[in-house]
């Protein structure tokens, strides 16, 4: 009953999430490898990460999404890139969150734990050799600044932003 559920469930996300990104196969752009990334805005980020690490094919998150999968409101972030697995057969995901302020900081890594025990408790099911993935994520808070990541290389994804 469990597997059928979320057989379900995941067909209607991939049915939302059809219309809502573009599908990225990652960066060529290698001018941003020597920029620190510190000064690089969330989007910059985002590239130089799907550029480094592989991800199955990802979709981007829009503004309207971010209340679905995070409970964040668009104007809780002066700025935001986050990449899903567009198919929901993986568990690989990355954000990047910048918030208007320290305590929206706090909401935002609060809603990201959230959203990572959610991932666990449907893919220790749906696909338990996915898990070291989730099992290894990271959440970092620089300032107002919120990132985290699930994927094959959470080392390097975390290299990459913070």
């Amino acid at each position: 009953m469990k597997k059928v559920l979320l057989s379900v469930i995941t067909a209607a996300l991939v049915c939302g999430l059809c219309g809502c990104g573009s599908s990225t196969s990652g960066s060529s752009n290698n001018s941003t490898s020597s920029v620190s990334t510190s000064t690089l805005s969330a989007k910059e980020k985002a590239e130089k990460l799907l550029g480094a690490v592989e991800f199955p094919s990802m979709v981007e998150v829009t503004a309207d999404k971010l209340d679905i999968y995070f409970g964040i409101a668009e104007n809780d972030v002066k700025e935001y890139s986050v990449y899903i697995c567009g198919s929901a057969a993986m568990p690989d995901e990355f954000g990047i969150f910048v918030a208007k302020d320290a305590d929206t900081a706090a909401k935002i890594k609060t809603a990201v734990e959230k959203r990572i025990e959610a991932q666990k408790k449907t893919y220790s099911d749906y696909k338990p050799d996915e898990m070291y993935k989730i099992d290894d994520s990271f959440i970092d808070v620089n300032g107002n600044t919120v990132c985290y990541a699930i994927c094959a290389d959470n080392a390097k994804a975390a290299s990459i932003l913070k």
